[in-house]
């Protein structure tokens, strides 16, 4: 019969000192890890404000974009109606330009510190000067050399002396300029595309029917052509822009990184006197996209009804509702 090895007898004071050992050890981990964290906290007095920043801390290392959940949730809405500001003077050089604050929220949600941002439409900014406000790095295309001239400024203005974000703003074509970039560089895309020739009656539009509405006495909004350039997307009929625009989606998936994201602003229309009640800009943009291999992930409404008086339309014999919203179409780049 084999003998038994005795195990030695452990009493209740001897599994306390053991546990008490781990417990320790244990705590002094924990506690090494809570002063790395607390360290980055600030401005927190009590032990609750702590507990939470700690929280906080660990969700933004765990999400790709480093929002925390209640943030995440918040953030989630699918009609957006806080977003307009006045506009500053140097926007009424361009006419149709989105504020600063739409920029900051995409931004947020679709991107996180260090990332690259690109605007193949820049217009006078907006799009890197919203990226590098929030510690991300950006390029910016233009046509037009005048508003090239306006976005550089303003940005200078704008970047502190201790910003480390990059930002690059590159004045031409963007069919052209976008070939000359590295592939997979970017995480977001963010642009609005002259909306074809649209701008043409838009202008009319203004100078009759919109003529006192709140967004244009109030929030000194002007639409205007931009330039007269044949290169100009607002100068190109509806189906060569749409044409066209296929080919910058197309370049502009090489740019985006596996899994990244494109959000286009863009407003849907109506041309009543050829006989068109309504141009699906949002839509046909989406069937374009998918043509290059883009997903559609999300769609945001841009509401800006408080922003414009409601004027009549087709009374007395046809009813249409005032297009009073952008839409943010989301799209994705697949992962594989």
């Amino acid at each position: 019969m084999k003998n038994k090895i005795k195990q030695p007898i452990v009493g209740a004071e001897d599994v306390n000192g053991m546990l008490f050992k781990v417990e320790e050890k244990i705590a002094m981990k924990a506690k090494t890890t809570r002063k790395i964290i607390e360290e980055k906290v600030e401005d927190s007095i009590y032990p609750s404000d702590i507990n939470l920043n700690i929280k906080e801390e660990e969700q933004r290392g765990r999400t790709f974009n480093g929002l925390t959940a209640s943030e995440w949730a918040a953030l989630s809405r699918n009609v957006w109606n806080d977003l307009s500001s006045p506009r500053e003077t140097h926007h009424l050089e361009h006419g149709a330009v989105y504020p600063v604050k739409l920029v900051s929220r995409l931004v947020s949600l679709y991107s996180r510190k260090g990332d690259w941002i690109i605007d193949p439409f820049l217009g006078v900014g907006s799009t890197v000067v919203g990226a590098i406000d929030l510690d991300r790095n950006a390029v910016g295309i233009e046509l037009n050399p005048r508003f090239v001239e306006i976005a550089t400024r303003w940005v200078e203005d704008r970047r502190g002396l201790l910003s480390k974000a990059e930002a690059q703003i590159l004045q031409g074509d963007c069919r052209k300029v976008l070939r000359t970039l590295p592939s997979a560089k970017f995480q977001l895309l963010i642009t609005s595309p002259p909306y074809a020739d649209f701008i043409h009656r838009s202008v009319e539009d203004r100078k009759h029917t919109h003529k006192k509405s709140i967004i244009r006495l109030e929030n000194n909004s002007r639409v205007k052509a931009y330039s007269d350039s044949p290169d100009d997307f607002g100068n190109l009929p509806y189906s060569e822009f749409l044409r066209e625009l296929e080919n910058v989606l197309a370049e502009c998936y090489r740019l985006i990184r596996p899994g990244g994201y494109q959000v286009w602003v863009v407003k849907d229309h109506r041309d009543t006197r050829a006989g068109i009640p309504y141009i699906a800009v949002h839509s046909d943009l989406v069937d374009v996209a998918k043509r290059v291999g883009l997903v559609i992930h999300d769609l945001i409404i841009w509401d800006q009804n408080e922003q414009r008086r409601l004027v009549l339309l087709g009374y007395p014999s046809v009813f249409y509702t005032n297009q009073n919203c952008s839409f943010l179409v989301v799209l994705r780049k697949p992962k594989y």
